[in-house]
């Protein structure tokens, strides 16, 4: 069993939001890429739906510690909003890893 979970987000966007909400994302970012606990995060865009994104974040936490240790951040209350502002729907999952390849 890992020591790090993976949490995968799904958001559905309509594409007339999207570069705000990409540019909100980011900035929330450039704040949780300086959390101790971060590993690392990559997001991705459904080539046959491009109002699709997908967050891959890998974290040192529980999904239990997740929610509380970085879900109450002061830097993401703008994020939350923007969710809710721009009519997002959003559909996150937690994984734990069985296994990595990467190329060396």
């Amino acid at each position: 069993m890992s020591d790090k979970i993976t949490l995968i987000v799904r958001f559905e966007l309509q594409e007339a939001v999207k570069a705000e909400f990409v540019s909100r994302l980011k900035e929330v970012f450039a704040h949780i890429e300086r959390e101790e606990s971060f590993v690392e995060a990559s997001l991705q865009q459904d080539l046959e739906d491009p109002k699709s994104l997908l967050v891959y974040e890998v974290w040192r936490e529980t999904p239990e510690s997740f929610m509380k240790n970085q879900m109450t951040k002061e830097y993401r209350k703008g994020f939350e909003q923007a969710i809710v502002d721009l009519k997002v729907d959003r559909t996150p999952s937690w994984f734990t890893s069985l296994g990595e390849w990467k190329k060396t």
